[in-house]
């Protein structure tokens, strides 16, 4: 069985997994994946934070479903935090941003 490295964290390829039910977790909470055998995916997000909302469309479910596979890592399986956005200085909002 051969080792083969991802080249960035977040980088999983999803259209090779096995026929199987697949749990990942995230500080937002988890997601499972179904894959039958003919390889087709089915994603349940009701435990997912930015899926709870009820006004959410399918557009928005695969949004949050391709942010999920970004930050996913490959070799923990665990869904990492989203990036926080940058702070703006309070005196000049626009000058610059503080990291």
């Amino acid at each position: 069985m051969g080792y083969i490295k991802m080249k960035k964290d977040g980088e999983f390829d999803f259209g090779k997994l096995p026929k199987g039910v697949y749990f990942f977790s995230g500080q937002e909470g988890f997601v499972k994946v179904e894959v039958d055998k003919e390889g087709h995916q089915t994603w349940d997000l009701q435990n997912w934070f930015a899926s709870l909302d009820p006004d959410t469309n399918e557009d928005q479910h695969q949004r949050i479903i391709q942010d999920i596979k970004k930050r996913l890592n490959a070799d923990s399986g665990m869904i990492s935090p989203p990036k926080k956005l940058a702070k703006r200085i309070f005196i000049n909002p626009f000058k610059k941003l503080v990291k």
